[in-house]
């Protein structure tokens, strides 16, 4: 069976990994994103552009609504506008698809954060959400309303909530890429020997985001309209022992200090999913360990410095 996708944030980190791996699979792929590449460019919060976007894609036999403001920092800053892309957003395109009679199944990128604090580990689908920032609470919104479309109206939606994922290309902003940036600044002489950091004491689900992408083909494919499943690698890493793996492999010796601007007000200590109904429903185990994706990082960041001081010269 021939299957065509369309992917919004297509030009984003996740975006990109997504499209590659259903073009490597077979797979039509249309992109959009806002004024990036050549991708249909389209804002999400304006309906008449989504109108536009869903009548030139043709027909799809999926949507992976990746589209988002993912940065937890920005939503603090500027909540209503998160708010506006990632529940405003989300409601324009699943109407769209519906005013279009649109067959398409509809795979809703959420977030983990939407739990909040864990009351249990590991954190399954029955855990209360119980969101702490406005990205997490923005999240928490289209969560709900994806789940009581699919309910009201018979969509085909399937709402993931992917756990921190990482890899090469991922923005410094977050917290392992900007580890294995500074690590590489630093071997560069282009830094000073001081890494800034923010609470290492948090313990996080971190997976690599090949095994994550993977994993929303396998739910949008296989996945129960309706339901929500956790994408997870189970496990709580200390971000403090990334941080030392990371210094232990640097070519030049390195000093840590803390960063006020790093810390977030409201903080969780530790979060670990559980993957158990994802793989139960798609077979889905990840296949990066923790150590290859920050030694991917490294490998990516140096790569990276090292291009832009050439591009200097």
């Amino acid at each position: 069976m021939s299957y065509r996708a369309l992917v919004t944030g297509a030009a984003g980190f996740v975006g990109r990994r997504l499209a590659r791996h259903l073009r490597e699979r077979g797979w039509e792929v249309v992109g959009a994103d806002r004024g990036e590449g050549d991708y249909f460019d389209c804002d999400i919060t304006r309906p008449e552009r989504v109108k536009a976007l869903l009548g030139s894609a043709g027909t799809l036999t999926h949507v992976f609504h990746l589209a988002a403001q993912t940065f937890v920092p920005d939503s603090i800053r500027t909540p209503a506008a998160s708010f506006n892309v990632n529940v405003n957003g989300t409601i324009n395109l699943l109407h769209g698809l519906r005013e279009v009679k649109s067959p398409a199944r509809f795979l809703f990128v959420a977030s983990g954060e939407v739990y909040g604090p864990p009351r249990y580990l590991p954190i399954d689908e029955e855990h209360a959400l119980e969101p702490r920032n406005p990205y997490a609470i923005s999240k928490c919104a289209a969560d709900h309303y994806c789940r009581y479309y699919a309910a009201a109206t018979g969509m085909p939606v399937i709402v993931v909530r992917p756990f921190n994922h990482t890899g090469g290309g991922q923005s410094p902003d977050f917290v392992l890429p900007s580890f294995a940036r500074q690590v590489a600044a630093i071997e560069a002489g282009l830094a000073e020997p001081v890494i800034r950091v923010g609470n290492l004491n948090a313990r996080r689900d971190f997976s690599h985001v090949d095994d994550v992408v993977r994993a929303y083909r396998m739910l949008a494919e296989s996945g129960v309209p309706g339901e929500a499943y956790n994408v997870c690698s189970g496990q709580a890493r200390r971000v403090g022992d990334a941080l030392d793996y990371l210094v232990e492999r640097a070519h030049e010796e390195v000093r840590i200090e803390p960063d006020p601007a790093r810390m977030r007000p409201v903080d969780v200590p530790e979060v670990a999913g559980s993957h158990e109904k994802l793989s139960a429903v798609t077979g889905w185990q990840a296949e990066h360990t923790f150590e290859s994706v920050l030694d991917e990082l490294l490998d990516y960041w140096r790569g990276k410095v090292r291009e832009d001081a050439e591009s200097f010269r």
